[in-house]
């Protein structure tokens, strides 16, 4: 039997990203891909990104199901996003590196 602490870290253990796309992989694995592609998009962009690696699929399709998967994954507060309309979404990637210098421990 799982406990709620279990049943917690299920729900919000942290986010992967995959280093490729694989079409075998599971959708919310292929829309971190993408959105990681892109470091800022819309849920369209994303939706148009997966439209390139994957043209087989409905467009129509992508779209809903991009929104989906990045509207659960920002209510779970697992990816970020703004308070915009058509919301940008973002993994919170460290891209500059932090400057000068930490003071001694001891």
């Amino acid at each position: 039997m799982d406990s709620p602490d279990q049943d917690f870290l299920k729900d919000y253990k942290p986010l992967h990203v995959p280093h490729k796309y694989d079409a075998g992989a599971s959708l919310q694995d292929n829309v971190v891909f993408a959105l990681a592609q892109l470091e800022y998009a819309t849920a369209p962009h994303v939706a148009a990104k997966l439209d390139e690696l994957e043209p087989q699929t409905d467009k129509a399709t992508h779209l809903q199901q991009t929104r989906e998967v990045l509207e659960g994954l920002f209510n779970k507060g697992l990816i970020k996003g703004d308070d915009e309309p058509e919301r940008e979404y973002n993994l919170s990637k460290i891209l500059i590196p932090n400057s000068g210098k930490a003071d001694p421990l001891f």
